[in-house]
This record gives structure tokens, sequence and C-alpha cells, in this order.
């Protein structure tokens, strides 16, 4: 049996950007229509090399204790083995971010 903490990666757009980020806990009991994330995680470098995405996502929420995203904002949660870099994509104005995927049969 495994005892590692488990860690996700939460996929939620804001404004004209698509925003990727990892937690170790997240809960949607917190506030109703919300999805709560709590202990962001970010890399620590020692090294030369700075991720500048990074770098500006770790200040944006430097703050923050709670991160409360409604839940029509996020486009996935997965649960992963291992944290990879943090990203923010601008989206198009021809982009659209859906929750609910639009397949064979699922009115429009």
């Amino acid at each position: 049996m495994s005892t590692k903490q488990p860690l996700y990666r939460i996929s939620f757009h804001h404004r004209d950007k698509l925003y990727e980020l990892y937690a170790k806990y997240i809960n949607s009991e917190e506030l109703f229509g919300f999805i709560s994330l709590t202990d962001l995680v970010f890399d620590v470098s020692a090294g030369v090399v700075i991720d500048p995405v990074e770098e500006q996502l770790k200040t944006e929420f430097s703050d923050v204790e709670v991160l409360h995203i409604p839940q029509h904002h996020v486009v996935r949660i997965e649960q992963v083995k291992q944290k990879k870099t943090c990203r923010i994509k601008r989206l198009h104005n021809n982009e659209i971010m859906s929750a609910i995927p639009h397949g064979k049969g699922t009115p429009q």
C-alpha cells in the first residue's frame, strides 16, 4: 500500500488564458459552485535555469492559501504521479473552452 500523497494537475480558464497548476488538495464541498485548491505546488529552483512562467505563477499566487475556481471554468482535473512544468496558454479569439464536451448525440 502506497502512502504517497496524491498530486493533482488542474486546468482552468480565466479571461483569455488557460492555466495549468498543481495542488496537493482539491475540494468541491467548501463553496457551492467552486473547486477549492490548497497547497499549490511550484518548482523550487536551486540552479541557474529558471522557468519564467513558473516564476510568474509563483508570484501571482504567493499569498494564496486557498484558491477557489468557478466549476464552469475548470477544464480538467487529473491525479498525476509527478509534477511537470506549470503553464499559461493564451487562448485565441476563435478558441472556445468548454467544461462539457460536445460529443455525438449531445445537444448543443
